[in-house]
């Protein structure tokens, strides 16, 4: 899942907001104004969240000129840090980093510290999102730094998520866990719900990329079910394909299928094409395992059409993009055009006819690099189209290259996986009947035992002697221990695993604990394992339910069924 991506969207929603609501105490004669500015930055803002780009980019500009005039230095610093996040959400992130910058040197000029935790951190998201990670742990560092300083509780744990899901895409998993740990502890001390699931599924995402997928099942599980009690449908389609993607590893692919197909409904309320993508190739990956190739090409089919539309979207938007930065780009020459003016206005108003002229004389100019541009533009434009199509020729060819030798290989994979489960299951019985084995050795030295007990040789004393010689041999032949060794070591070469994985998963698991799941996972019986173990068929009982309440299992699941798990994979 992408779910760094669709993080990212929030954290810049959640730090805009924060930035509208750091307040300077005003004087009383600038009360009014100050609402006014209040006002239209969070009118801004919301602008921005609705990606109605023209209009929040021109109220950004006039709070910025207003904000000057009136000498406010906070909310000159907040309108270029909410610009910097407007060009972020448009992708234009040079612009993005000029803005943010400009703003971190305003702060730092006019010592302005309870802002700069904002900058920081949007910095690091810029740099995030564009893959530049050791840039951004560094940004979310010193961002941290601030935090922890000023105690800010909230920001802390947001930055620390932040740097944790940093330092993971980073490799270092371990400084990640740290992070995301803590982060957790403080988002549930602050009872925020919406932030603990996404915490939570971020430590799932390193779990699962570990291959630990029971653990980022739990996480995916615990995620989903925050989100759905809060009823917060923002995350929900993510957690979903999380939850799909690990039922596929277990070979549960009537639970995959569902999660992902009811994740796909999310994405599309979203309008998330990237994801609709992903959804629909685990579809067809699922189906394409199970053997039902008429849905598994059904949704490869959905895959390439989706990722044809992602393809136009990209070209819409650039495109868009293009003609907004040029607007735009003009309408900021004319802004400082006209404060160029105003100011010689004030100064010199004999220079009111020269400043008319230079203004005339420039808008000529626009005008004819703007028709030049065009003509250019459009040129340029009808050959891109023209490799846009040629490219996506090939790559349709190339597509179905790759779609039939992915059938193939996964074809040739179901047949080899099918040989190594027969040989598991010969060796699986080659270790009960071993099992078996013992449990029959030892109940016909304990029945000998019983009978030679019975015998009273009162009067024949040499006769009592070779009784007692004879029992000594049979407690002497009693070596369970030894036994369980040679059983074990049996055991380890059919699944070299076993043992690791279910301590590495469960380390409160002890030695008894690790015999008893081997014994129940050849489908000994409660009567086999206690003859084994010497013990009451009662104890065995007794035994094997503290072993479920270890494994934390509910009264409804199968124990096998777990313990199966460690046997599949490390072969699959």
């Amino acid at each position: 899942m992408n779910c760094n991506r669709l993080y990212l969207g929030r954290v810049l929603a959640v730090l805009g907001l924060c930035v509208s609501l750091v307040r300077c105490t005003p004087s009383a004669d600038q009360a009014s104004a100050d609402v006014n500015l209040d006002s239209l930055l969070i009118d801004a803002i919301r602008k921005t969240e609705e990606l109605k780009f023209e209009t929040a980019h021109a109220e950004l500009v006039e709070l910025e000129i207003l904000a000057r005039e009136r000498r406010d230095e906070l909310k000159q610093i907040q309108a270029l840090i909410n610009m910097g996040i407007l060009y972020l959400k448009y992708n234009e992130h040079d612009e993005a980093l000029r803005y943010l910058f400009q703003s971190l040197e305003l702060a730092q000029q006019y010592k302005r510290e309870e802002i700069l935790n904002t900058i920081y951190n949007n910095i690091g998201v810029v740099y995030s999102t564009n893959d530049a990670t050791q840039q951004a742990i560094n940004y979310y560092k010193i961002a941290l730094a601030i935090s922890e300083k000023q105690g800010n509780r909230h920001r802390i744990a947001l930055n620390m998520l932040n740097l944790g899901t940093e330092m993971h895409k980073l490799g270092d998993d371990r400084g990640a866990l740290q992070n995301l740990h803590k982060a957790e502890r403080l988002f549930r001390e602050d009872r925020d719900t919406a932030n603990v699931a996404v915490t939570v599924n971020n430590i799932g995402d390193i779990a699962y990329s570990a291959k630990n997928y029971d653990s980022a099942l739990l996480r995916y599980r615990q995620a989903h079910e925050m989100s759905v009690g809060i009823r917060n449908q923002y995350y929900q389609a993510g957690y979903l394909l999380s939850l799909g993607r690990t039922f596929y590893h277990f070979g549960q692919y009537d639970s995959a299928a569902d999660y992902v197909a009811r994740s796909i409904e999310g994405f599309e309320r979203m309008k998330d094409t990237e994801n609709i993508i992903d959804s629909y190739r685990w579809l067809s990956k699922i189906y394409t395992v199970r053997g039902n190739m008429e849905r598994a090409l059904y949704f490869s089919n959905l895959t390439l059409a989706w990722k044809d539309t992602l393809s136009e979207e990209k070209t819409v938007k650039w495109t868009s993009e293009a003609q907004m930065k040029y607007e735009y780009g003009k309408m900021e020459t004319a802004v400082e055009l006209l404060q160029e003016e105003a100011s010689r206005q004030r100064q010199f108003w004999i220079g009111v006819t020269l400043i008319g002229i230079v203004i005339g004389l420039l808008v000529i100019s626009v005008l004819r690099t703007k028709y030049v541009n065009l003509q250019q533009r459009n040129v340029i434009l009808q050959k891109e189209q023209e490799v846009d199509r040629l490219t996506l020729e090939k790559n349709r060819v190339e597509r179905d290259q790759l779609e039939r030798d992915m059938i193939a290989t996964e074809r040739l994979n179901a047949l080899e996986q099918e040989r190594l489960r027969q040989e598991l299951t010969f060796k699986d019985r080659e270790l009960a009947s071993k099992a078996l084995h013992l449990v029959n050795k030892n109940e016909t030295f304990a029945s000998i035992h019983k009978l030679l007990a019975t015998i009273e040789l009162k009067d024949n004393p040499t006769a009592k002697s070779q009784l007692d010689k004879a029992k000594k041999i049979i407690r002497g032949n009693d070596n369970s221990d030894q036994e369980w060794e040679a059983f074990k070591l049996h055991f380890q070469e059919v699944h070299p695993q076993f043992f690791h994985q279910l301590q590495e998963a469960y380390p409160d698991l002890s030695a008894n604990d690790l015999r008893l799941s081997a014994y129940l996972l050849i489908d000994l019986n409660s009567k086999e394992i206690a003859q084994i173990f010497n013990i009451s068929p009662e104890s065995v009982r007794k035994k094997k339910q503290r072993l479920r309440e270890k494994l934390n299992l509910e009264k409804e699941e199968d124990i096998k069924t777990l313990l199966s798990r460690y046997k599949k994979t490390e072969r699959v």
